[in-house]
């Protein structure tokens, strides 16, 4: 209770019998009644059920703490319980008049389609995404600036988000090839300006052009944790088996609905949102198996600490409503390091998918 009553790194804190009063000798530094101190934990303003939570502790009731997780309030640290029920507010979608001007500057014909970089073998440095994969989630090329346009779905199938795939050098990869670091001024002008207009990332949203030119809203983006994506594709497996993958990109989505597991959505980030484990639960899940890239060299270290603290804190959040797994490759005997664990064929990961560990938030179960 103590760790999770306050924000620091040292939770030392006194109790007096006498004056049932708490002095905590962390960052916050005050001195409360215990059931002040109680209430600041359960992240609630009733007095009364900081005393009965005392009151349960007295009679030695099982007390169970592993669904609170920590949010601010005032510049306190505070704890709430994850509500299964929670309203998501659903994404809107884009003017469908708007997506088919925009989509008459794409190509999506199967030939081109079929010669993406997506779809190529992997011998060709391709990622052997089944073409017809590409065609029901709607990826498009963008021949005016050669790259691949990956719309994001509501669970409507409305598109809400335009994502576009650069190949060309990000800013950190053409800093190195400068011999630039992040901080170093930049005095040769082609070489900032080679960086300056290089993007940031290999993911970006598409930028508005031309009439659709928005200075308060410049991409044709979407709030993230608002939408999972394929979550349209997947609904209906979800209900029917009870499981829902959750992956880090659209690729191992479209890769796992092909091999046969048409339950996966992703994230798109390490990790899950409350209003993301949410929907899979009012989707339907009984159990959420967690897939993130192996974020990890080998299973020690500060790389293995994050890794486990993260997904342990996951199935902590929501353990009490759904059962929560996660794949994992401890000994590296079919991922390398940051590889999605779909990224080396169906076998490796139906090998994965069948000794995922269940987790406690705690540890493994």
């Amino acid at each position: 209770m103590l760790t999770l009553c306050h924000g620091g790194t040292h939770h030392n804190a006194v109790f007096d019998p006498e004056t049932h009063k708490i002095t905590c000798f962390s960052e916050c530094g005050k001195t409360m009644l215990l059931h002040t101190w109680v209430c600041k934990v359960l992240g609630t303003d009733n007095p009364n059920e900081g005393k009965q939570f005392i009151e349960k502790w007295m009679d030695e009731a099982e007390i169970d703490l592993s669904d609170v997780i920590p949010g601010a309030s005032g510049g306190t640290t505070t704890y709430h319980a994850f509500d299964p029920d929670m309203r998501v507010e659903m994404v809107k979608g884009i003017d469908p008049k708007i997506l088919a001007d925009l989509y008459s500057q794409f190509d999506t014909t199967t030939e081109t389609l079929s010669r993406l970089k997506w779809h190529l073998p992997k011998a060709q440095g391709g990622d052997e995404i089944p073409l017809q994969q590409l065609i029901d989630f709607d990826v498009a090329y963008y021949p005016k600036r050669g790259t691949i346009i990956l719309p994001h779905h509501n669970i409507n199938g409305e598109i809400v988000g335009l994502y576009e795939r650069s190949f060309a050098p990000t800013q950190e990869e053409m800093r190195k090839i400068f011999g630039y670091g992040p901080k170093e001024w930049i005095e040769d002008k082609s070489a900032w300006a080679a960086i300056h207009y290089a993007p940031k990332s290999k993911y970006m949203p598409l930028w508005k052009e031309g009439k659709y030119r928005d200075k308060e809203k410049p991409c044709w983006s979407f709030p993230n944790s608002r939408n999972l994506y394929g979550l349209h594709k997947a609904k209906e497996a979800i209900r029917e088996s009870g499981k829902a993958i959750i992956f880090e990109g659209a690729k191992s989505v479209m890769l796992a609905h092909a091999y046969g597991y048409p339950f996966a959505v992703a994230s798109h980030t390490f990790g899950a949102s409350e209003s993301h484990l949410a929907m899979l639960i009012q989707a339907g899940a009984k159990e959420i198996i967690l897939a993130f890239d192996k974020q990890y060299q080998e299973p020690k270290g500060r790389e293995w600490d994050t890794y486990e603290q993260r997904t342990q804190r996951l199935a902590g959040r929501v353990r009490r409503f759904v059962k929560v797994s996660r794949i994992c490759d401890r000994e590296g005997a079919f991922l390398g390091y940051k590889d999605a664990p779909i990224d080396n064929g169906k076998a490796a990961f139906e090998t994965l998918f069948a000794s995922r560990e269940e987790l406690t938030g705690r540890g493994k179960a």
